[in-house]
């Protein structure tokens, strides 16, 4: 091979995904537009860690949204006795819940404003694994963090990790379809959409 002669390597799809993430925002800063704009998602996002905008389950779980960033979630709920089953040991759907909760949460804060005018992301699937018992009685809060791992057109997968005071207790993972969604009502709702 000669010394002047340049192999031109293929870009990596996280490469490829960053140059268009680039070119989408010089377009919209060329054209004075905002299409990656994340204002009102944020402000949605935050009015629910707030506590000013809360869905019926997270209300009757008290699960609480206590921390987000762009692709990640945290979601929070005491660990109540009345969780719990037979044996004492909370629920593996109370865990599944606050699980879905925080990657639901997770796949939200991707949606540009554009996107969450017509539509949301919900869950089709969900995959848990329970790692170790969380006595009822024990335990004082339950956290759940997810991030969302990979984004496609439709599809979102997302994953998250339930912990019991700070102790690992369950891996989570799902994915999310987008479906139609009207962002108005559900806020005039308080959280509850309107069908």
């Amino acid at each position: 091979m000669s010394a002047g002669v340049k192999i031109q390597r293929r870009p990596t799809p996280r490469q490829r995904v960053a140059a268009r993430k680039r070119r989408a925002s010089d377009d919209s800063a060329s054209q004075g537009g905002q299409s990656n704009c994340y204002e009102f998602v944020d402000r949605m996002m935050e009015m629910n860690r707030t506590g000013e905008l809360r869905s019926p389950v997270s209300q009757t779980l008290d699960m609480h949204l206590v921390e987000f960033a762009r692709g990640e979630a945290v979601y929070e709920m005491p660990a109540r006795e009345e969780l719990g089953n037979p044996l004492g040991v909370i629920q593996g759907g109370v865990a599944t819940a606050l699980a879905d909760a925080a990657m639901a949460a997770a796949t939200t804060t991707i949606l540009t404003d554009e996107e969450i005018r017509s539509s949301a992301i919900t869950t089709i699937d969900i995959f848990a694994r329970f790692i170790r018992p969380v006595n009822a009685k024990k335990v004082e809060r339950l956290r759940a963090q997810a991030k969302v791992v990979r984004a496609g057109g439709r599809l979102v997968w997302t994953e998250a990790d339930v912990l019991a005071d700070g102790e690992l207790v369950g891996k989570f993972a799902s994915t999310g379809i987008r479906v139609a969604f009207d962002p108005q009502s559900y806020l005039s709702g308080n959280g509850r959409s309107h069908e």
